[in-house]
C-alpha cells in the first residue's frame, strides 16, 4: 500500500514538474527579451543599447558654433531646419554636427505632383574655436521631399561616444525612415558609427538596421505586422584592431483582427517570436554585414 501511494505521488510530482517546465519554455519563447543567445561570446565590454527605444540622444547644441559652421559652409542660416540639428563634442578641439538643410529650389522628381521642399542631411566636423570645417559629407540616402511617401526623421546622435578600441572613439547615429501612410505600416531605424582621425571622416558602420516594422492595416484594428528589434553591444575581442559588434535580434509577428460578425470574422491576436544573433567584424575599413530584408513570418 505504501509503495502504491509513493508511485502515485511520484507520478503527480513528475506531471506538475513537466507542466512547469513546458510553461517556462513557452514564456522563454515569447518573452520580448533581447538577451544574446548562448552561442554568443560571454564577455561583453560595452553595452550600447538593449533596444532602440533605450537610446539616449545627445542634447548638446552650441548655437553660436552652429552659426559659424553654417557661415563657413556658405549656407544661409534661414535654410537650416533647426529642430533637426544634432551635435556632440568629439574632443576638446572638435565638435560634430548633423545639419538638416532645406532646399526650396530643388527640382521635384515628379512633374505630376508637388513634392514640396527638399531636405538634405549633412555631417560636419568643425573646430570648436571658430567653426572651421574639418570634414563634411552629405548623406544622399537621407535626402527626401516633404510630400514623398518615405521620409527621414531627425538623425539622433547618441549621448555617449562609443570606444571601438582604447584609442578610437566613434560617434553613433540613429535615423528613422518611415512611410507617410495610415495603411502601409513601414519604418526602419538605421544605425551608423563615424570616426574622425583629424583629417578624414570614416563611416565604419553604415546604416545597420536596428529596428524594422513591416505590415499593413485597415486602419480600424485589423493588421498584420512584423517587427525586428535589436540590441547592440561590443565584445572584448577585436578583429583588425576594432572590437567586434554583437547584435541580438528579436523578430515579433502579430496578426490581429477585430470581430466582424457580418463578414464572419472572429476576433484574434496571434503573436510569434523568433530570436537570432549576429557578430559584425571590422575588415580594416568597415564592419561587414549583408543587408537582410527577409521577413521571418510575413
Amino acid at each position: 500500500m505504501k509503495i502504491k501511494t509513493y508511485l502515485i505521488l511520484s507520478g503527480i510530482f513528475l506531471f506538475l514538474y513537466s507542466c512547469g517546465k513546458n510553461e517556462k519554455q513557452i514564456i522563454d519563447e515569447n518573452a520580448p527579451s533581447l538577451a544574446v543567445q548562448s552561442e554568443s561570446p560571454k564577455s561583453v565590454e560595452q553595452l550600447i543599447f538593449k533596444k532602440s527605444e533605450d537610446i539616449v540622444p545627445s542634447e548638446e547644441l552650441n548655437l553660436s558654433l552652429l552659426k559659424k559652421t553654417v557661415e563657413n559652409l556658405n549656407i544661409k542660416y534661414s535654410r537650416i531646419k533647426i529642430e533637426d540639428v544634432s551635435s556632440i563634442r568629439y574632443n576638446d578641439e572638435v565638435t560634430f554636427f548633423v545639419i538638416c538643410i532645406i532646399d526650396k529650389n530643388a527640382q521635384s522628381k515628379s512633374s505630376e505632383e508637388d513634392l514640396g521642399n527638399y531636405y538634405e542631411r549633412k555631417y560636419v566636423f568643425v573646430n570648436n574655436a571658430d567653426g572651421k570645417i574639418l570634414a563634411e559629407e552629405t548623406d544622399q540616402h537621407l535626402g527626401y521631399y516633404e510630400n514623398e511617401g518615405l521620409r527621414a526623421a531627425k538623425t539622433y546622435i547618441l549621448k555617449d561616444l562609443i570606444h571601438l578600441n582604447e584609442n578610437t572613439p566613434a560617434i553613433a547615429l540613429s535615423t528613422e525612415v518611415y512611410s507617410n501612410s495610415r495603411v502601409v505600416m513601414y519604418s526602419e531605424d538605421k544605425f551608423t558609427l563615424l570616426t574622425f582621425d583629424g583629417k578624414e571622416m570614416k563611416k565604419v558602420l553604415y546604416e545597420y538596421p536596428i529596428r524594422l516594422t513591416n505590415g499593413d492595416s485597415n486602419g480600424a484594428g485589423t493588421y498584420q505586422i512584423e517587427t525586428l528589434e535589436t540590441g547592440i553591444s561590443l565584445s572584448d575581442s577585436q578583429t583588425n584592431g576594432l572590437y567586434d559588434v554583437l547584435v541580438s535580434k528579436i523578430f515579433t509577428y502579430e496578426d490581429a483582427a477585430e470581430e466582424d460578425l457580418e463578414n464572419d470574422i472572429q476576433k484574434k491576436n496571434d503573436l510569434k517570436v523568433k530570436k537570432e544573433f549576429q557578430k559584425l567584424q571590422f575588415d580594416g575599413k568597415r564592419y561587414l554585414f549583408k543587408k537582410d530584408d527577409r521577413n521571418r513570418f510575413l
